[in-house]
């Protein structure tokens, strides 16, 4: 089923109170028209019966008559006629009637009378012009009159309401209530809902992060034991076959252990319990110390260029987490491509940006966004083991210490993936 999209609720209010105005002005003008017709011919009624009461005991004076816009003549042959208007060559306006009379010889007359309305329809069309203009005027006061109302009643709360859906936070859940009482009636339930929403996500998003931390808290001993103990075995001669049992059990471990301090950091993250340590950093350690931690392991495929003969400046931020989004991001450049992967920094306006480019197949545009939520993947990753919370946690720990991380095409194929950072002296 195809539902037309609404109105805007404002444009219909306003549009909806001009139509009533002049719907109620049309009826009114209508009702006006109606009884001023009518109260002429009941008028002209009423000179009718007095005139034929003055013809039956005397004659009827013409110039007497004429003085008051009548004509009173006595017909010998006609037919009954109601008052009806009709309009001569001089374009006056004549209501017109005729009816049987009875004279005191005995004789029987059509009495006509025609009596001049002129100025009387005259009057009415210059009522019915005033009327308009009233109309009008009640239409523009009413259309300014609803501006205000509609804003102050309407717009503000719902605007208010906005605002406070746009700050919610998973942190904050519960602490931002509206105050229905400083709401329109209207919108009362609304914001009472809105209230009772919050709590219930709040009391949930407590509960999960309690599970969240008791959890990774609780499984982080069993995997210590797990890992010892592998690795205890890894060091004594063993079948090869149990060798190779050996050595997967400990590369689980290791990977559930790391999962589980993902788990953790993002576990702070959600709660506002992240704690960081802010300092003025060389842009250049940092990417060696990366480079160290993680060239052993990447057969020659890392490569670090020389420094550059300016000195970069310093950038702000906590050195355990840099290390950790490098880290992250080098690993997942040396999994996802077969190339070099190439560390470099770059000064940019009033940031820094610290650059992992790889030569793989790339990112398509579509799944960037996609690879910074949690437990997403790539089309790319077919056939290769993650947990998809890499990028994720990368992407939340830069914004945490207000920096961004960005996915971007590399010259000549593959992708860059950028850390940027503000300088030392933008920090707090």
């Amino acid at each position: 089923m195809n539902y037309q999209p609404l109105p805007s609720l404002r444009t219909w209010l306003q549009s909806t109170a001009v139509l009533t105005v002049v719907a109620g002005y049309s009826v009114l003008l209508v009702l006006n028209g109606a009884l001023s017709d009518l109260q002429r011919r009941q008028q002209h009624e009423r000179l009718v019966q007095s005139l034929a009461r003055q013809a039956g005991v005397a004659q009827l004076d013409p110039v007497h008559l004429r003085s008051f816009g009548l004509e009173a003549s006595l017909l010998a042959v006609g037919s009954a006629q109601k008052p009806r208007l009709q309009r001569d060559a001089s374009g006056q306006q004549w209501l017109v009637s005729r009816q049987l009379l009875q004279l005191p010889s005995g004789e029987q007359r059509w009495l006509q009378l025609r009596q001049n309305v002129t100025s009387s329809l005259e009057q009415q069309r210059l009522a019915q012009l005033l009327l308009v203009a009233a109309a009008g005027l009640s239409i523009l006061f009413t259309a300014l009159l609803l501006r205000p109302v509609i804003r102050r009643g309407l717009l503000v709360p719902l605007d208010d309401f906005d605002q406070q859906l746009q700050t919610l936070e998973a942190d904050n859940l519960g602490e931002h209530l509206l105050d229905p009482q400083l709401q329109p009636q209207e919108l009362r339930a609304i914001a009472i809902a809105f209230n009772n929403l919050q709590q219930r996500l709040a009391a949930a998003w407590r509960r999960e992060r309690a599970f969240v931390d008791g959890v990774a808290h609780e499984l982080r001993t069993p995997i210590t034991v797990i890992s010892g103990h592998s690795q205890r075995l890894q060091r004594e001669a063993l079948p090869a076959s149990v060798q190779r049992s050996a050595d997967l059990i400990n590369a689980e471990a290791a990977r559930i252990a790391d999962l589980l301090r993902v788990l953790r950091d993002l576990a702070l993250i959600d709660s506002g319990r992240l704690q960081l340590d802010y300092e003025s950093l060389d842009p250049d350690d940092q990417l060696l110390l990366a480079y160290e931690s993680l060239s052993a392991d990447s057969n020659g495929r890392l490569q670090l260029p020389q420094p550059a003969g300016e000195l970069m400046p310093a950038l702000w931020a906590d050195s355990a987490r840099v290390q950790q989004c490098l880290q992250a991001l080098i690993r997942n450049a040396l999994l996802y491509s077969s190339g070099i992967v190439r560390l470099q920094t770059e000064q940019r306006c009033d940031g820094l940006i610290l650059h992992v480019i790889d030569q793989g197949d790339g990112i398509a545009e579509v799944d960037r966004s996609v690879l910074l939520q949690r437990f997403k993947r790539g089309v790319n990753s077919a056939g290769t083991r993650g947990m998809g919370i890499g990028l994720a946690l990368v992407h939340e720990l830069m914004q945490v210490m207000q920096g961004e991380l960005l996915i971007n095409d590399a010259a000549g194929g593959g992708v860059d993936v950028q850390l940027r950072f503000r300088l030392a002296a933008a920090g707090p």
